[in-house]
């Protein structure tokens, strides 16, 4: 309908304006219309059209003072015409086909993407489900192993207290030993068993997280800043163990004098952030590989977020993890 319009529309000038002015042109607009959605076939049937369209409107116009020459010139435009069907319909049909293999490859690659998400997703369950299992193996086997043989030598000590104060001394000194271990062996177990966490407990883990920072020696802090939104156990555990990487991070390497950690919200996004004032980040050319900051890039974009590392202002690193408030993740730990 909208093709036979125009043609009526320029037939319609075409007589107007007689013989004189050419409207050829003109005619290419429903020719290539008619290609693009009904195909050559129909574009060609269009074509004649358009043909006995300016043949009709020149007659009514009066005789042509040369009409072989007219005729000749409206069979050559015929074929121009024809001749444009058959290119425009070779070049569409190279822009379907480069357009369905564009489609194809990107299905193909988005596939391949969600294959990878998947064995990544799987990796981290395995090895949250060996973390786990070394997790319950230390608190319930060696913890148990270790609280008894602290019993055993406070029993030593005792009978010793009478008989060689000396002995009895060493003894307690075992058992001072010994119990440290047991509550090293259990802050470990506890680490390894965090497999998820409650959103509301975030700030209290990240609390506690910065109280063992500053007993290692280094003074920590945690602050709440805003209303930070965390959607579920798992994204809040994603986030805790970035804070600890990041932590341990500075801790190990930057030799800082202090060490912060940030959790806030905005109307649009929460973040974590985890700054030091130590020696700094270095330039990307010689960080290497950098497996701590991959794994936690990694778990950033795991629960939707963008993990950044820059300079902190002044001196040191900060490393931020940007988390849209739309993002959600039920990836583990």
């Amino acid at each position: 309908m909208i093709v036979a319009i125009i043609v009526a529309l320029i037939g319609w000038v075409d007589y107007l304006t007689g013989i004189r002015v050419s409207l050829e042109l003109f005619y290419l607009i429903p020719i290539t219309l008619t290609v693009a959605w009904l195909g050559p076939r129909v574009g060609g049937v269009v074509a004649v059209i358009c043909i006995a369209t300016r043949v009709g409107g020149d007659l009514a116009n009066g005789p042509y003072p040369y009409p072989l020459i007219v005729f000749w010139n409206r069979l050559t435009d015929l074929a121009v015409y024809l001749v444009l069907v058959w290119v425009m319909h070779g070049l569409l049909s190279l822009y379907r086909e480069l357009d369905r293999r564009v489609d194809e490859r990107t299905r193909a690659l988005q596939q391949a993407n969600d294959e990878r998400q998947r064995l990544e997703r799987e990796l981290l369950d395995i090895a949250a489900r060996e973390r786990n299992a070394i997790g319950r193996e230390l608190h319930d086997d060696l913890c148990q192993q270790l609280v008894g043989t602290a019993f055993a030598a406070k029993v030593l000590a005792e009978h010793l207290a009478s008989r060689a104060p000396a002995d009895a001394h060493d003894a307690q000194t075992i058992v001072k030993y010994v119990e440290e271990g047991i509550s090293k062996t259990r802050s470990l177990a506890r680490g390894l068993l965090l497999a998820s966490i409650e959103p509301g407990n975030l700030a209290n883990e990240l609390a506690d997280l910065a109280a063992k920072g500053t007993a290692s020696g280094v003074p920590c802090r945690f602050k709440v800043e805003g209303r930070p939104v965390i959607n579920d156990a798992a994204t809040a555990a994603q986030l805790f163990r970035i804070a600890q990487e990041a932590m341990r991070n500075a801790l190990r390497h930057a030799r800082p004098a202090r060490v912060n950690i940030l959790l806030g919200g905005t109307t649009d996004a929460s973040f974590l952030m985890v700054e030091d004032d130590g020696c700094g980040v270095p330039p990307t050319a010689t960080r290497g590989s950098g497996l701590g900051l991959q794994i936690m890039a990694h778990r950033a974009s795991l629960i939707g977020g963008v993990l950044s590392v820059v300079p902190a202002p002044g001196a040191g690193t900060r490393v931020i993890c940007h988390l849209p408030r739309i993002a959600t993740a039920s990836s583990p730990a």
